[in-house]
């Protein structure tokens, strides 16, 4: 026999009151028994129905909203087809699509997403209209991990029939997934898609694109679409711009790079210190020195102060025009400002010392580190070595590289190449032969390594008896890298 609805439950004078307090009896009851439970497979529904057969009423949506979340915090998925069965059944209860808007999320968390698939498919039968809601929370849970993108499609195929007109924020799903994805030319078909709907993109929809094509796209494009982004009223912002700086200096294009640098500034706003590094390491690198300084100088009456990247780009255009008292200098202004260097200032100092061959000052660079307390990292050891073996210090430069070894670093290959031929010209072959082994690890040594090895080994053939154990060993290294 069938239960009446809680509209022609046993009290039926009393008003929707009654229906109301009925439920809430019922409600309490069915917690309080399952709050009682120690089984855990026992079928929590069956105690719902029956906790509200008692007063004559059938479960509303509230209580079978509340049982699905009940089931599903304790992982009782399989409780739930039932759960669902039930409710379809139920052809005069009107169901809230918040019930499946939930469902959806649960399936999601516990990485049931054909579940979540399905019941989303299901929600009409419910005599429940789905809506954007329903899809857009599909479409996040779907959009969150690269492989279940595939999915992604069914679904959108399937949209039409439930009658679910896309929004604004759906696109905004499906393009923040691509560009996630690095799919940004779809990402851009989406984006004039959304166009032609009549939707207006929010600036945040264009900043996505804008940011996954400075990642993943040419010039040419991020350009365009900047252009696009203004056409559509969407200022970039600083930030947006710097992004867009990076790509065009990466692509040796420092003057356009300047060019954007000066339209932030036309337009009213101050550039990010970041964007000034962009353009003076551009410059920095293209030997333009006269525009590292008058930007340098720029940065400073704009009262923009420099970080320590603004600094190291500066001071290395200073060493690589030979004006090391002033890049020495730069030091002291870093200290009243608060900026400490680090060690890539002083390695900086320090290849432009050895590169001029000034012993003292790379003396003096190496105890100012000490009294700074500033670490050495693989490259300072590198350009230390590289610079003790251009002045022929060989045996220095190997002890030196056995340090480094001891603190952990990894040499770089050309160190490694150079000191083992150095090595070899002293005839220091168990030597270049413990350099070898440390390069057939990580790293390993070219054609004039070996060539040079090779033949101080036959030299030495002639002057004295053959040495099988070096001849060995570098077969022995030969087979572990070959």
């Amino acid at each position: 026999m069938r239960l009446r609805s809680c509209k022609s439950a046993r009290f039926p004078y009393k008003g929707k009151w009654q229906e109301s307090f009925s439920e809430l009896l019922a409600m309490e009851n069915f917690k309080r028994k399952v709050s009682e439970l120690q089984d855990r497979t026992t079928n929590v529904f069956s105690i719902l129905l029956n906790c509200f057969q008692k007063y004559e009423i059938n479960p509303s949506p509230s209580a079978y909203s509340f049982v699905i979340k009940y089931v599903s915090h304790r992982c009782l998925f399989s409780q739930i087809p039932a759960i669902l069965d039930h409710l379809e059944q139920e052809k005069t209860l009107e169901v809230p699509e918040k019930i499946f808007l939930d469902l959806i999320q649960v399936y999601g968390k516990a990485n049931k997403l054909q579940d979540a698939i399905n019941i989303f498919y299901r929600i009409p039968k419910f005599r429940c209209t789905p809506s954007v809601h329903s899809l857009n929370s599909l479409l996040s849970l779907l959009c969150k991990k690269k492989e279940s993108l595939l999915l992604v499609q069914d679904v959108l195929m399937k949209t039409p029939e439930m009658k679910i007109r896309f929004e604004a924020s759906t696109f905004h799903i499906l393009i923040r997934a691509l560009c996630r994805n690095g799919k940004v030319g779809s990402a851009l078909e989406l984006l004039k898609t959304m166009q032609l709907e009549e939707y207006n993109p929010e600036a945040k929809i264009y900043s996505m694109v804008l940011s996954s094509l400075c990642r993943h796209g040419g010039v040419t494009e991020v350009l365009s679409f900047l252009e696009d982004m203004k056409t559509a009223g969407h200022l970039p912002t600083a930030m947006e711009y710097n992004s867009v700086i990076d790509v065009l200096v990466k692509e040796g294009k420092v003057n356009h790079a300047h060019s954007l640098l000066e339209e932030l500034k036309s337009e009213g706003r101050r550039p990010h210190v970041l964007s000034y590094n962009s353009v003076l390491h551009g410059f920095c690198l293209a030997n333009d020195f006269q525009n590292v300084e008058e930007l340098f100088d720029e940065m400073l009456v704009m009262g923009l102060l420099p970080n320590i990247f603004t600094f190291n780009i500066y001071i290395s255009s200073l060493s690589q025009q030979g004006k090391f008292e002033r890049a020495y200098r730069m030091i002291s202004c870093m200290d009243k400002i608060g900026c400490k260097p680090d060690t890539q200032t002083f390695n900086i100092l320090l290849a432009g010392y050895t590169k001029a061959g000034e012993k003292e000052k790379i003396r003096g660079v190496k105890k100012e580190m000490v009294e700074k307390r500033i670490q050495w990292n693989s490259n300072t050891y590198s350009i230390l070595i590289e610079g003790l073996l251009h002045n022929c210090e060989t045996l220095e430069a190997y002890r030196l590289f056995k340090e480094m070894l001891g603190n952990g670093f990894v040499p770089q290959p050309s160190t490694c190449n150079a000191l083992v031929c150095s090595l070899c010209e002293m005839g220091k072959h168990t030597e270049a032969l413990r350099v070898l082994e440390v390069m057939s690890k990580p790293i390993s040594p070219d054609a004039v390594v070996w060539e040079a090895l090779l033949y101080q080994f036959m030299l030495d053939f002639r002057r004295k008896p053959f040495d099988f154990e070096g001849i060995i060993g570098i077969l022995n290294l030969l087979s572990a890298i070959f």
